[in-house]
């Protein structure tokens, strides 16, 4: 088959994987502002080397965006990373190398990031910031090598499982590995994987729960590792190659385009200027619990730079929210997070007020997660409703 017709084949098969981008619930990513460096001694110049590279990890997983690095206010703040240091230590530990298959000794230095300092820098440097809910990934993996073809899960190439776990987390991506049991082998064979064949993978992937299905090839060979990967989110069908001198190099090529591709759908790009304002009105806040909970939910959200509470009406509550960025991007954090749940425009009406005339707001036609929107007063630029229901 030619590259083309190879081509057109992926892309077809990514259409298939369509509904299940956004399916899943999204996952609370720890230690964001954490690293951990390698280092060949405790010497200083070891330290303020791994110091400025766990810098750049950090602020490339927050950003989600690994092409940061090549900016010069980057490149001024890692040759000063102290000022962002909460503190650091050194750790020894074994672990198994992918490369080799055996147990290998390594140190390294473990630092934790001021969360303020960082996000501030990247507000100011114009960067987006990227929170700790994200999608869910489950990546369906083959690799084939002089013994054949084997998966990527279960039982089956431990250390490369291993290795990909750590590059997502060096991304901040939560990765789930199929178990390959009894289960999903009644659905996916190898072949299934290698061949993308669509259909099993769908199916069998309804059981993890994730936000993105990533299917995933690996060719290795004494001098290079080669690797096609599909994915398909927010119904834009991607796929791409990356290769690597080593196995480590080519999965973290890997990762780096999984995180910069998903980064960039999620990251929220921040804004030195006045926000939009939306009012987002809320149902089922039956408890004063509810109402904390709620609270402390919008304050997590970075795409909201400020709220205050409009109108408390039974169980409705009404909010005027001013952004961060856009109001996409809010209503993209409420389907990741799942804590709101659209629901049908009810409009909440001030105690003391009369009943305003029934009327029926035009609603736009919505995709699968999206928020009824209505304009209230455009004549009077009044914000736009957004109508959700709590689900914390």
């Amino acid at each position: 088959m030619s590259k083309r017709a190879q081509r057109l084949v992926s892309l077809a098969v990514l259409g298939c994987l369509m509904m299940l981008a956004t399916a899943g619930q999204a996952a609370e990513v720890v230690d964001l502002y954490k690293a951990s460096v390698d280092v060949a001694n405790r010497s200083t110049d070891a330290r303020n080397t791994a110091l400025a590279k766990g810098l750049a990890t950090v602020l490339i997983r927050v950003s989600g965006n690994s092409a940061i690095t090549a900016e010069s206010s980057v490149q001024d703040a890692m040759a000063n990373p102290n000022r962002f240091v909460v503190q650091y230590g050194y750790q020894t530990r074994e672990e198994l190398s992918p490369e080799e298959g055996s147990m290998l000794k390594q140190t390294y230095l473990k630092v934790s990031f001021d969360e303020a300092a960082v996000n501030q820098f990247l507000r100011r440097q114009g960067f987006p910031i990227w929170s700790a809910s994200r999608p869910n990934v489950v990546l369906w993996g083959a690799v084939r090598d002089d013994s054949g073809r084997q998966v990527i899960g279960g039982k089956s190439q431990p250390a490369l499982q291993q290795l990909l776990q750590m590059q997502a987390k060096r991304r901040g991506l939560p990765l789930i590995l199929p178990a390959y049991d009894e289960e999903d082998l009644a659905q996916v064979r190898t072949g299934d994987i290698w061949g993308m064949f669509v259909e099993p993978i769908n199916t069998a992937s309804q059981r993890y729960s994730a936000n993105v299905v990533v299917v995933v090839k690996m060719l290795t060979t004494p001098d290079q590792v080669q690797i096609s990967a599909a994915m398909n989110l927010d119904e834009r069908q991607q796929w791409w190659e990356t290769s690597g001198d080593t196995l480590e190099a080519a999965v973290a090529a890997l990762m780096d385009q999984l995180g910069d591709r998903i980064g960039e759908r999620f990251a929220v790009q921040a804004s030195m200027e006045v926000g939009e304002q939306v009012i987002l009105e809320v149902a089922e806040v039956d408890q004063l619990t509810d109402y904390a909970n709620l609270g402390e939910y919008l304050d997590s959200v970075l795409a909201i730079r400020g709220w205050r509470l409009r109108v408390a009406q039974g169980s409705k509550h009404q909010y005027l929210l001013t952004l961060e960025s856009n109001l996409d991007a809010l209503q993209q954090s409420f389907r990741i997070d799942r804590k709101l749940l659209p629901q049908p425009p009810q409009r909440v009406v001030p105690l003391g007020q009369p009943q305003p005339e029934e009327r029926q707001p035009a609603v736009p036609e919505q995709m699968d997660g999206a928020a009824q929107v209505t304009e209230i007063g455009t004549d009077t630029q009044e914000p736009v409703v957004l109508y959700y229901r709590w689900n914390g």
